[in-house]
């Protein structure tokens, strides 16, 4: 993430510890934390039809002095995704097309009405701009620890878990939360997967303190790969919804978002698999095939996405069984008990666990996102 030398400045010499979540950051983030609170603002203008509301906010920030806007701008773009919509600045591409009702890379939101742009913008806000940039500050954190930057490192890690947390658990946390009760991936009240993240970065805040790269890197990818949970089954769900329970323009606009944040991803892997998932869920699809979308996923759960059927589960009824035809892959058993994440058979880019699986995360991570 590049921030100037006077924003660095700011931010450490305002430190002071502050409660994220399950976290006690070192240094005083709070102009990220407070991004939540303008999320929920932007939600709260689109909700009404607000669309110039919105658009204040989220190009100019209100609670927060950092703006979702500046963030997109600013940050440093993920190579995987800059490649694959052919733009460094695609989070706010893609927003200024949705208030626009523009196009960008493979998404018309030419026909999409209010009710599909408050999930495009919002949600668009927090897992294509919040969601990356927590990504780029995770892996900023282990490239200053290898220059022997302590302080740099432990900021650059500060930051990364205000923008998944929020300042209530608002921005990419949320999503954890809502799909876990949908998945039966719930674990003592909270997303299994949240657990395990928190768990990362707290593991992962003690070893950049004591200069303990390797075991930050780990923390790092353990991270990457879970945060990628949620959204395979927000996509998942929609695609579900439209498909076999007659939804509409809603699901279609958080599936295609949810969508965006993780198919260029699955492109680097299998490009007809990303193809599948991509269209079925397009703003504009006119038609959606469940089946199609699950097992184009579950192709790239292993060896690209280093995640588990057991982290994704299965949809399912109140009553924890499973909804017909959205069974979990090769299991039978609706109830996830937090399973330890998968081991790369090697450190290949063509994998999320090849992104951070080495020492030397800056440069491993070239091969795929950055």
């Amino acid at each position: 993430m590049k921030f100037s030398a006077l924003a660095l400045s700011l931010f450490v010499a305002s430190a002071s510890a502050e409660t994220i979540g399950d976290y006690e950051s070192v240094n005083d983030v709070s102009a990220m934390t407070t991004m939540g609170v303008d999320l929920d603002a932007i939600g709260d203008a689109l909700g009404d039809g607000d669309l110039e509301t919105a658009k204040t906010i989220y190009e100019s920030g209100e609670e927060s002095s950092i703006s979702f806007q500046s963030l997109s701008m600013t940050g440093s773009p993920l190579a995987a995704f800059s490649e694959y919509y052919g733009s460094d600045t695609y989070g706010d591409d893609y927003i200024q097309a949705a208030f626009t009702g523009g196009t960008f890379g493979n998404s018309d939101f030419s026909g999409m009405g209010n009710d599909g742009k408050e999930q495009v913008i919002k949600k668009g806000a927090a897992y294509l701009i919040a969601y990356m940039a927590a990504l780029e500050n995770a892996t900023a954190a282990i490239s200053s620890c290898s220059g022997g930057d302590v302080d740099a490192s432990v900021l650059a890690w500060d930051m990364a878990a205000a923008l998944f947390y929020g300042s209530d658990g608002d921005m990419v946390y949320a999503m954890g939360e809502k799909r876990c009760e949908n998945f039966g991936t719930c674990v003592d009240g909270e997303a299994a997967v949240n657990t395990e993240i928190f768990a990362a970065f707290n593991s992962g805040q003690s070893a950049l303190q004591a200069g303990d790269c390797d075991g930050a890197t780990e923390s790092a990818q353990s991270i990457i790969q879970l945060m990628m949970v949620p959204l395979v089954q927000g996509v998942l769900r929609a695609a579900y919804k439209v498909d076999m329970e007659g939804g509409g323009e809603k699901e279609l606009g958080y599936g295609t978002v949810f969508a965006a944040a993780i198919v260029p991803v699955i492109a680097k892997c299998n490009a007809a698999d990303a193809a599948t998932i991509e269209s079925n869920v397009a703003p504009n699809a006119s038609s959606t095939d469940f089946a199609a979308v699950k097992a184009a996923f579950e192709n790239n759960y292993a060896d690209c996405l280093s995640i588990t059927c057991e982290h994704v589960n299965g949809l399912v009824n109140d009553d924890g069984s499973f909804l017909k035809g959205a069974e979990a892959c090769g299991s039978g058993a609706p109830v996830m008990d937090k399973p330890a994440m998968e081991e790369p058979d090697d450190d290949s880019g063509a994998s999320m666990a090849g992104i951070v699986g080495s020492a030397a995360l800056a440069t491993a991570a070239a091969a795929m996102l950055f």
